[in-house]
């Protein structure tokens, strides 16, 4: 007797093949028979008539480092059919910290990572992991290491190169943290402290990623003007570490760079050709959302938090930040040129005294608070001790189904739950490209769009034995109906979980059982050193 049988369903495996009839059964949390299981016995009999069975959805760029611990069921995620996040993106990770700049980093991850009540007790992956898998997670758990944590707990906020016996310390911690297992490296090179980093640093850590079979991500330096030079930056860093290279968010800012991710996906295209393993993930919207302190020139944050808020403080130090966002600063990643301040929505604050201002535009704010947009966002800033997160309109449409169409790229939320309306992507990422882009738009097909989020994205980060609908499996699967799966969460309303999803499965356990969450804590930490 099977502990589940889920019968009469279209499969779609998550190989890219075609959807096939069958029926699967499930025991001790595997994939124990995929075909004609007719009459067999079961615990637990679903009927999947109708409905689409297919291998839980690997969310592949995910900030959920303390949502985990916050809401260890993670509704909004399993509620889309994720069964797994991979963390650690954009230079952000949990870890490693050092008690001499751990107030600082964790000061300024609050508007990425959220819940700021959360207590961060732990140093390293291993007490990371540690953390999680006592209390339980609703989700399986796997993270890259964040190049801005690693800088920081050597450096700390100093905008210099390290010197030798500092850049073998940061070695040193990356191969600790790919002993512990993680999955690779990531940087955001428009953030501090990683935007302090010359290439030379960037590819002697990518080294010891490669050497232990790992990939280097990256939140490009610049996705503005200088999109083309950034992808040859991560490029080169690939070449030189010998890892793949996963393009984050793949987009381009400004409508002056609109059409440029054609030219980088086709520089991706011609690594690919040369032998080198080349990626990027994106999520189906325009806008994006991060703290609003990547916005400041970046000598505002030299020497961490506190520097910080003296800076915007001083009035000449405002009329310089006004002068580079005006004119720019060479090498930097300059948005609000690209975009312009209307783009920007205030979408997190801590504080009560500034909740009016969440869900302004910051011109809107500075009208409100009448005062300029310089010294609105400096006081903000200053009232909110940096903890302020925003949505961004970026990118452009047809840039957007580029690079999620492109057979290259895999599907991420990109993710960020804070504050009381979080971009609509935490809860809406999966079931908009089922819903909209493959049944309403025809952007891709079905099989496509589900390789991209499952089978595709276990392949790319080396996680053995998940991403597809398979006989010794791990048992991690979503039935979804195709007619009716639809994203519900919108920008004023983001905290609206999608239709369509009626059984998701974590581990043979259902975290989602006809369309509501169960409260299932079954969710496994994933180690790279599983995968070698």
């Amino acid at each position: 007797m099977y502990d589940i049988v889920i019968s009469g369903g279209k499969v779609i495996d998550g190989s890219g093949a075609p959807a096939f009839d069958a029926d699967v059964a499930v025991q001790d949390g595997m994939i124990a028979a995929v075909g004609d299981l007719k009459g067999t016995a079961a615990r637990r009999h679903i009927d999947a008539q109708g409905r689409v069975v297919a291998p839980g959805f690997i969310d592949s760029h995910c900030h959920s480092e303390l949502a985990l611990i916050a809401r260890p069921a993670t509704e909004s995620k399993t509620r889309q059919g994720v069964t797994t996040e991979i963390l650690g993106n954009c230079g952000w990770s949990a870890y490693p910290l050092a008690d001499e700049t751990r107030r600082s980093i964790t000061q300024l991850a609050k508007p990425i990572f959220g819940y700021p009540e959360v207590e961060w007790e732990w140093d390293d992956l291993e007490g990371y992991f540690d953390h999680l898998s006592q209390r339980g997670t609703g989700v399986n758990v796997a993270t890259l290491m964040g190049h801005g944590n690693l800088r920081a707990a050597v450096l700390g906020f100093e905008n210099r190169a390290p010197s030798p016996g500092e850049l073998e310390k940061m070695q040193s911690l990356a191969q600790q943290a790919m002993d512990q297992g993680a999955l690779g490296l990531s940087s955001g090179l428009c953030y501090v402290p990683g935007v302090y980093a010359r290439t030379d640093e960037l590819v002697a850590l990518a080294k010891v990623v490669g050497r232990n079979g790992g990939l280097y991500a990256t939140h490009l330096r610049d996705q503005v003007d200088g999109l083309v030079d950034s992808v040859t930056e991560a490029l080169d860093i690939g070449r030189q570490a010998r890892t793949p290279v996963l393009v984050s968010h793949h987009k381009t800012c400004g409508r002056r760079n609109f059409g440029k991710v054609r030219l980088t996906l086709g520089m991706l295209e011609q690594a690919r050709s040369e032998g080198m393993k080349t990626y990027s993930d994106m999520y189906p919207y325009i806008a994006g959302s991060t703290t609003i302190v990547m916005l400041l020139p970046p000598w505002v944050l030299e020497g961490g938090l506190d520097a910080m808020l003296v800076r915007l403080a001083d009035p000449a130090q405002r009329r310089r930040m006004d002068h580079d966002w005006l004119h720019g600063l060479a090498g930097w990643e300059n948005r609000v040129s690209a975009v312009g301040w209307e783009s920007v929505t205030v979408s997190y604050v801590v504080t009560d005294r500034n909740r009016d201002v969440e869900g302004l535009t910051v011109v809107e704010g500075a009208a409100r608070r009448g005062k300029s947009v310089c010294d609105f966002l400096c006081d903000l800033l200053i009232e909110e001790r940096g903890e302020v997160g925003q949505i961004l309109v970026n990118s452009c449409e047809e840039d957007m189904l580029m690079v999620l169409a492109h057979p290259y790229s895999m599907i991420g939320s990109d993710g960020i739950d804070a504050g009381d309306k979080p971009h609509p992507r935490q809860y809406a990422t999966f079931p908009k490209v089922l819903g909209e882009l493959v049944r309403e738009r025809k952007a891709m097909t079905l099989e496509q769009a589900v390789h991209k989020m499952s089978g595709y994205t276990a392949q790319a980060f080396g996680l053995p034995g998940i991403g597809l609908v398979r006989r010794g499996w791990r048992a991690d699967i979503t039935v979804f109906d195709p007619a009716t799966i639809r994203a519900n969460a919108t920008f004023k309303d983001p905290r609206r979980f999608p239709d369509g999803i009626d059984w998701v499965l974590v581990n043979g356990k259902a975290a989602v059982a006809e369309g509501q969450s169960t409260g299932e804590l079954n969710g496994r930490m994933l180690r790279k050193k599983e995968a070698t």
